[in-house]
């Protein structure tokens, strides 16, 4: 099995990333990132072998900086916060060129269930006026289901609509391509919505400035981000810019 450090890249490949939005990555590399879930951590990083340094620790609710690996498959030792114990391996990591993999992380580290999984995303460029987009349910804590997403007219509801993607819990679906436009977002469990971005507001634009390949993580929700929104998850959303926004049930 190929084992290389991710932290130690060289700044060439990494400045080749830096404008990720033009889809593509440096020669025989491919783009990188942890998106973080586990709420009880104190940041998650990650290395590919030991002895070398780790990824920055990633805080919770949010997406590591996107880096340039090498072209490869990785067995990736997950550690709560920079340095500190590792908690779980993540084998057969595959990391390619032109494509973006992110490791989403959830579970529990007190309660020995800390864990990840990762989804491959192209980075080919979509047709004109769309984008491209994928969905990953990270959630097993509070929902350990199926889910599905849909992506709405602002105002409207996901009756007689077919959702635009389902993961089980722990995977990812497979990306697809979405008209650009101003969307309700909503997730649902056996048909039964659990989160909404908010349907009385102005909607959530997608894709964000400056990008054109989307990734939405359904994670875990804290007890104080539940307080309130009537759900127990948030949604992160992630581009190919490095750009990321964290959601909460209403609130857009």
């Amino acid at each position: 099995m190929k084992q290389v450090s991710i932290g130690a890249l060289l700044g060439t490949v990494l400045l080749g990333l830096a404008a990720c939005n033009d889809n593509h990555t440096p020669p025989f590399a491919g783009a990188f990132r942890i998106a973080n879930g586990i709420g009880d951590s104190n940041g998650v990083s990650a290395s590919a072998t030991s002895g070398f340094p780790s990824t920055a620790a990633v805080n919770f609710d949010s997406a590591g900086s996107i880096v340039a690996v090498p072209d490869g498959s990785y067995n990736v030792q997950l550690f709560d916060g920079s340095s500190g114990n590792p908690f779980n391996t993540v084998n057969n990591v595959s990391v390619s060129h032109n494509n973006l993999t992110t490791l989403f992380t959830s579970g529990s580290i007190s309660g020995g269930t800390g864990s990840g999984f990762a989804a491959v995303e192209s980075l080919s460029q979509p047709a004109s006026g769309q984008f491209t987009f994928q969905f990953a349910n990270d959630t097993t804590r509070a929902l350990n289901t199926p889910l599905d997403v849909y992506l709405i007219a602002p105002g409207s509801t996901i009756l007689g609509k077919s959702a635009i993607a389902s993961a089980n819990s722990g995977s990812a679906a497979n990306a697809v391509a979405v008209p650009a436009g101003t969307y309700e977002i909503v997730v649902a469990s056996g048909g039964v919505p659990v989160f909404d971005s908010g349907a009385t507001n102005s909607g959530v634009v997608l894709p964000p400035v400056n990008s054109n390949v989307v990734e939405l993580g359904a994670l875990d929700a804290t007890s104080a981000q539940s307080s309130g929104t009537g759900s127990t998850i948030t949604l992160l959303l992630m581009d190919n810019s490095g750009g990321e926004t964290l959601h909460l049930n209403n609130q857009n």
